[in-house]
């Protein structure tokens, strides 16, 4: 009779320890689900827009010599310098944070200073407040160039293209510089039209 007694029990304790094992497995495959979502939902968010590959964004075109990075208050005083010498206005970066949407172009605030015209070509003297850089622009035939000087009118720099290849020059420093745009155009008429110094 023990045994008939006792069977109750066992079989009710049975239970109870396979109830309470289905819940552990349950609670255990839950988490298991809830921690491999995690990893595989928020790891590729993490790495897209963290930090680290903003700025590895930014560092990659600075490598590649189509960017720069200067802070502020540097291009406050001087503008971009040297480090904007021969380079494209319209696509060279000028980082102020390691950020890769964090950059200006010194094109976008570009104005023309001066333009050199003559019967058949036309050059325009294009100037960046913010770099502090200079280049020329043309929209007809032949060479073209930039020149950069010292204030003593010493010669710095000079970036020459021709209107067939470009419509614009690289760009020269011209913070406490000196820059003018000049063209020579194509067909009978010698020599170079230049704007002023500027």
């Amino acid at each position: 009779m023990k045994s008939r007694s006792s069977l109750p029990s066992a079989l009710a304790l049975t239970q109870k320890v396979g109830v309470w094992l289905v819940k552990r497995l349950f609670s255990i495959a839950a988490l298991f689900t809830m921690l491999t979502t995690s990893v595989v939902v928020s790891a590729p968010a993490q790495a897209a827009t963290g930090p680290t590959g903003k700025s590895m964004e930014a560092a990659r075109v600075i490598a590649a010599g189509d960017g720069v990075m200067i802070d502020e208050a540097t291009l406050l005083n001087s503008g971009c310098g040297s480090k904007c010498d021969g380079k494209d206005p319209a696509s060279f970066r000028i980082y102020y944070e390691q950020l890769p949407h964090n950059y200006y172009t010194c094109a976008e605030d570009a104005w023309t200073v001066d333009t050199a015209e003559d019967p058949l070509a036309g050059v325009e003297l294009r100037y960046s407040s913010r770099c502090r850089t200079a280049w020329a622009r043309t929209k007809t035939q032949g060479s073209f160039k930039v020149e950069s000087r010292y204030l003593s009118g010493a010669h710095r720099i000079t970036m020459t293209e021709t209107a067939a290849n470009w419509s614009w020059t690289a760009m020269v420093d011209d913070a406490g510089l000196l820059a003018r745009a000049c063209i020579h155009p194509e067909g009978p008429h010698d020599g170079w039209r230049c704007t002023r110094w500027y």
